[in-house]
């Protein structure tokens, strides 16, 4: 990974260079971007997002890229700058993902939750969380890997990872 001096990020992935970028220009195509990817997504793929079927309308896309203030919004995109992946951080350290099934098994997901995980640093948070369900096995597993500490319940999985840790103090006997 590596970033230039706009701080977007590009990761190499078979010879393609994705583009990852924070949305902070509230462009008008940014949204409908987005909304391209969750209307790609299958009804699967949106349940394992929102915890039910459900698909976003583009009013809803909209918003949550342009107009709330309470979060930060990044995207990944492909060569012709279409977006592969979204993830969200809100202000009270709570995320969302979703990464395009054609770009899955890759490490973009891994690459977005490492920029969210980066990003609630930045913005003072203690911690970073998420809840998935069960049975999405790739979420649980870039938990996993980036530190999380999973509980499991029979209908939902919570990950937290600290992100300010306080200071240690040791004590040297004499």
């Amino acid at each position: 990974m590596t970033r230039n001096k706009d701080s977007n990020m590009y990761l190499n992935f078979h010879s393609k260079v994705l583009c990852m970028k924070e949305i902070v220009m509230k462009k008008a195509d940014d949204w409908r971007k987005v909304y391209e990817l969750y209307s790609r997504l299958s009804n699967e793929d949106l349940y394992l997002r929102f915890f039910h079927y459900y698909r976003p309308s583009e009013e809803e896309v909209r918003k949550l890229v342009t107009e709330q203030e309470d979060h930060i919004t990044i995207i990944a995109e492909d060569e012709e700058g279409k977006v592969i992946a979204e993830g969200t951080i809100y202000d009270d350290g709570e995320f969302s993902l979703v990464v395009d099934p054609n770009f899955r098994m890759r490490g973009i997901g891994t690459a977005m939750v490492e920029k969210l995980i980066e990003l609630g640093k930045e913005m003072g948070l203690k911690k970073i969380r998420f809840y998935t369900l069960p049975e999405n096995i790739p979420m649980i597993k870039i938990g996993k890997k980036l530190g999380f500490k999973l509980t499991f319940t029979s209908d939902e999985v919570y990950g937290e990872k600290p992100l300010i840790l306080e200071r240690v103090t040791s004590y040297v006997s004499s």
